[in-house]
């Protein structure tokens, strides 16, 4: 599985002034707003990961709808479905 960052957040504004990542690039100390931080994140699957969801969802569908959730999900919720995921892999 390959997680795929954005970091075109990080565009110089008016003023020489850097924004965080937290930051919105038009408006310097205000958080992101939720359908921008969207595109911070890109998951890409691998075989591998299609086997593990089919493995714990026990029917393909279900996998298959877990990856579109997965994919369609804010970026906390990727980083954190990549995290188990990984977690589950290894005790596997």
């Amino acid at each position: 599985m390959k997680v795929i960052q954005n970091i075109s957040t990080t565009k110089q504004i008016e003023g020489g002034h850097v924004p965080m990542r937290h930051e919105h690039p038009k408006a310097p100390g205000h958080p992101i707003p939720p359908h921008e931080r969207k595109g911070l994140v890109k998951i890409e699957f691998e075989s591998g990961d299609w086997a593990l969801l089919n493995e714990i969802f026990g029917d393909e569908d279900t996998a298959a709808a877990a990856m579109e959730i997965i994919k369609d999900a804010p970026p906390e919720i990727q980083i954190l479905a990549v995290q188990l995921m990984k977690i589950i892999e290894e005790v596997a």
